[in-house]
């Protein structure tokens, strides 16, 4: 069965479909590892351990990324002193009165 997307093109209603061929020492290998993790399939197997990869990269790719001008405007803006404004100073007064 087919239904046409937004733009017109044909899309199967089943879901897609990942397949590879493998050598029978992969395979002997896949199953062996599916076994000890008490996974029955080598298909869920693999696509668990992919899904694993996809999500550790994705969380490596939206980690914090600076350029090197970045970093360097980051390391430059920490090691200026604070100038405390009267807000901060007042803050600060009162805390040492309470301590």
């Amino acid at each position: 069965m087919c239904q046409n997307d937004t733009k017109g093109e044909s899309m199967t209603l089943s879901s897609p479909r990942i397949t590879a061929r493998v050598s029978v020492d992969v395979q002997e290998l896949l199953a062996k590892a599916a076994a000890l993790s008490g996974i029955s399939s080598i298909n869920s197997f693999v696509l668990n351990a992919a899904i694993e990869k996809a999500n550790k990269i994705m969380k490596h790719e939206a980690s914090l990324k600076l350029s090197k001008r970045d970093a360097e405007l980051f390391i430059e803006a920490l090691e200026q002193p604070v100038i405390a404004n009267k807000n901060l100073t007042d803050a600060f007064n009162a805390y040492e009165q309470r301590v």
